[in-house]
């Protein structure tokens, strides 16, 4: 778990200072530190977006592969490329890797 990458997202307004451990983290706000629990629970929102955020990166690198006028004589490869992105998990798993890219 990256709690500065918690801490960015879902914290920035709040006065914190992080170390590298939950243990190490200093609250300098009114509000309640948040627990550890909490903030692995919302580590796991934080890995979802960068998920869908890359999978968004490479479907828009492969837009232009599936125009009418796009000569490639592997279409249906782009195609099943892109639909298996977009059926992508949306939950990274432990060894999950994006589709490869079909050769043009």
């Amino acid at each position: 778990m990256d709690i500065s990458k918690i801490l960015i997202k879902y914290y920035l307004e709040n006065s914190w200072y992080c170390g590298d451990t939950y243990e190490s983290l200093e609250w300098n706000d009114e509000s309640e530190k948040p627990s550890k629990e909490h903030l692995e629970s919302l580590w796991n929102d934080v890995l979802k977006d960068e998920m869908r955020m890359e999978r968004n990166k490479l479907l828009k690198e492969s837009d232009y592969t599936v125009l009418p006028d796009f000569p490639t004589p592997n279409k249906q490869a782009w195609l099943d490329y892109r639909e298996e992105l977009r059926n992508f998990p949306a939950v990274r798993s432990v060894g999950a890797s994006f589709p490869v890219k079909p050769i043009s």
